[in-house]
């Protein structure tokens, strides 16, 4: 019997450390609602657009299930490379340690988060959109 338990272990030992992807534990913390605090984008000529000040927000919710939906609202009356009026998004999203990737099409695909000031930081954006000085929302706490 003692073999038994024995042989068992080796093959878990075996099965766990033939897996080449780490596991990375997700903190429920991550999980809820996210509203922009700060959102300037570059402009075309190297000013700062200030699309936060000017009313404009981005709004996203993260799911327990690894999917999100979003809200991003521009003023019609300020100049920016995103649509104007409100636009909805939706898909996935994976963690990995700090990092959040968002697996479908949105503006930032890769933001960092941090625990301590549940806060999200934009630090990749699709070359598409072009980049932003700064997208940075915190957790929705009501």
């Amino acid at each position: 019997m003692y073999s038994y338990k024995k042989y068992l272990l080796l093959l878990l030992v075996v099965f766990v450390g033939c897996n080449n992807e780490q596991p990375t534990e997700v903190n429920s913390d991550l999980f809820g609602l996210y509203e922009s605090a700060r959102f300037i984008e570059s402009g075309a000529n190297g000013e700062d657009i200030d699309i936060q000040s000017a009313g404009g927000y981005l709004r996203i919710y993260l799911k327990v299930n690894f999917t999100f939906t979003a809200e991003l609202f521009i003023p019609d009356d300020i100049q920016s490379k995103y649509p104007k009026g409100r636009t909805n998004y939706k898909g996935n999203y994976s963690v990995r340690d700090n990092l959040i990737e968002f697996t479908s099409t949105f503006i930032v695909e890769l933001w960092e988060w941090s625990k301590e000031y549940k806060r999200l930081k934009a630090i990749e954006l699709s070359l598409a959109r072009g980049l932003p000085s700064e997208i940075i929302l915190y957790k929705y706490l009501r």
